[in-house]
């Protein structure tokens, strides 16, 4: 008696037919998985950023500022910064990067989204001092996600003194809340 050692055609099918129905089923949390990672990228980037000016200027004894810079050379307009950003040592402290300082990091623009930084005395930019201070402007950058989805919008909250912390879903609705208390939304 001879045995058969492979599958039928309608075995076939019908496998394939399962796993069509698993890919359809697993396919949008795949998605919403891969967009939930995209926004956690972009925050760690720029929390990243941020630790590094503070570190900077403590280490160096001097001003380090941030600013939004798509050429990676000089500071950009305010709403920019998801084009990318530069690190640089501010001697003159106004935020703008001179010729004759000192470029210490250039961050790429992102895959996707925006960023807006939103800070007390409305500067463009975002500077430490040698003691690792802001020069008061306690703010807080906030990653908007392409279509705005409010389940993937993220935020890091800085304070005066220059310590960072991530903005959390302090009510469980699955949207995080800014510095007051209100659920975080982009323009």
């Amino acid at each position: 008696m001879c045995r058969s050692l492979g599958v039928t055609i309608l075995e076939m099918l019908v496998a394939l037919a399962i796993v069509g129905v698993m890919t359809g089923f697993a396919l949008p949390a795949f998605q919403h998985f891969v967009q939930q990672n995209r926004s956690a990228v972009a925050l760690n980037q720029l929390i990243g950023a941020v630790q590094f000016a503070r570190t900077a200027a403590i280490t160096m004894r001097s001003t380090v500022s941030l600013c939004p810079a798509a050429d990676g050379r000089a500071c950009g307009p305010r709403d920019t910064w998801h084009t990318g950003a530069i690190i640089f040592v501010d001697r003159d402290r106004n935020g703008r990067r001179e010729n004759d300082e000192t470029l210490l990091r250039v961050l790429p623009a992102l895959s996707s989204g925006r960023v807006y930084w939103r800070s007390f005395r409305n500067r463009s930019y975002l500077s430490f001092t040698s003691t690792g201070l802001t020069a008061w402007q306690n703010g807080s950058f906030r990653y908007c996600p392409p279509g705005n989805d409010p389940t993937l919008i993220r935020e890091v909250i800085i304070n005066p003194a220059g310590r960072l912390r991530r903005a959390t879903d302090q009510d469980g609705d699955g949207v995080v809340e800014d510095a007051t208390g209100e659920p975080v939304s982009c323009p």
